[in-house]
């Protein structure tokens, strides 16, 4: 099983990498660097217009003296994406490493388990009186049924940073600069507030409950599994909101609303459908988690402009990195 899931953890991120590249070189800028640069351009003395010829645009333009563009600038403005990885990177490896305090820090703590555990059933015992506890029985059918569904379900589940990180180089290239930019601060704030919840009201998955309740864990057999989901600072008290399905409306939201490709906007239609059979089927979330992952998801994106109040703090990281940000990158 460790075996598998180091495999599984080798090639989720040899396939993040290979995407992440290939999202860099399709976005990389086809006029010379100097061009994209939000340094102040100098114009020639005796022209009022600059030159429409290529030849006459490399004459009258040239950055200022008193920010002479180094070679780390010059490469961010031939490849701007790089800039997006970075935003992603920081994003996702703050948030992992605030989940693994979290876990560290509560491992021991038996008080906190048992308080996790009584929010999942009150939550099991909402759902049995609205009703909607559909989690058992799907969960159940399918292994009964189609058992052989199972593993793809599994890898399905794990698939969601991938299936995100696709997203995000799908809309950087086709989307409007400002809705990308909406949605990618949207991806973050989601999960600050995430965070914020289960940090003050941690939550059992279905699968970790007593085996009484009739939930089966299908992620860790000797099967499959990912090393994402099988170490020791894993966080297993963080299941409300759940954040594979709030990810999923977000991703279907945004190819909806705004991908000129018919082909995106039907996979629009089917990727939550099918995130929301997964979670169900692998008793990792229960109905109101994904609700609650919803609505994060909406304030997230309502109050999206919140995360522009860090852009002083880059600018501060920047300047001390003798760097310029290109114009088309600048956030809207």
């Amino acid at each position: 099983m460790v075996k598998s899931g180091v495999s599984v953890l080798i090639l989720s991120t040899l396939v993040i990498a290979t995407i992440f590249g290939f999202g860099t070189w399709i976005n990389r800028a086809k006029q010379p660097w100097h061009h994209n640069l939000r340094t102040p351009l100098l114009k020639d003395e005796d022209s009022d217009e600059l030159g429409e010829e290529d030849g006459a645009l490399e004459d009258t333009i040239q950055p200022t003296e008193s920010h002479p563009p180094n070679a780390a600038t010059r490469i961010l403005a031939r490849f701007p994406f790089l800039l997006e990885i970075w935003y992603w990177l920081l994003t996702y490896w703050i948030y992992q490493g605030a989940r693994a305090l979290s876990a560290h820090f509560i491992a021991n703590n038996e008080a906190i388990f048992d308080q996790a555990e009584h929010h999942a059933l009150r939550l099991l015992s909402i759902e049995n009186h609205i009703p909607l506890d559909l989690e058992r029985r799907l969960q159940q059918y399918i292994l009964k049924k189609t058992p052989a569904l199972t593993p793809l379900l599994a890898q399905i589940y794990y698939s969601n940073a991938t299936i995100v990180i696709t997203y995000l180089v799908y809309s950087y290239t086709v989307f409007r600069r400002k809705d990308y930019q909406r949605l990618r601060r949207t991806l973050a704030l989601t999960n600050i507030f995430a965070f914020i919840i289960f940090t003050f009201w941690h939550s059992k998955s279905p699968r970790f409950l007593p085996a009484e309740y009739g939930f089966i864990d299908v992620l860790h057999d000797d099967e499959g599994g990912s090393a994402w989901m099988q170490n020791k600072l894993q966080l297993t008290i963080a299941a409300m909101p759940s954040l594979h399905f709030g990810n999923a409306v977000l991703v279907s939201f945004g190819l909806v609303c705004f991908s000129p490709h018919l082909l995106a906007r039907v996979f629009a239609l089917f990727w939550p459908v099918t995130m929301g059979v997964t979670i169900f089927a692998t008793a990792s979330h229960f109905v109101l988690d994904a609700v609650v992952g919803v609505v994060v998801v909406a304030f997230a994106y309502w109050g999206n402009w919140v995360m522009l109040g860090l852009l002083p703090v880059e600018r501060v990281v920047f300047g001390f990195c003798r760097l310029e940000k290109p114009v088309e990158v600048l956030d809207e």
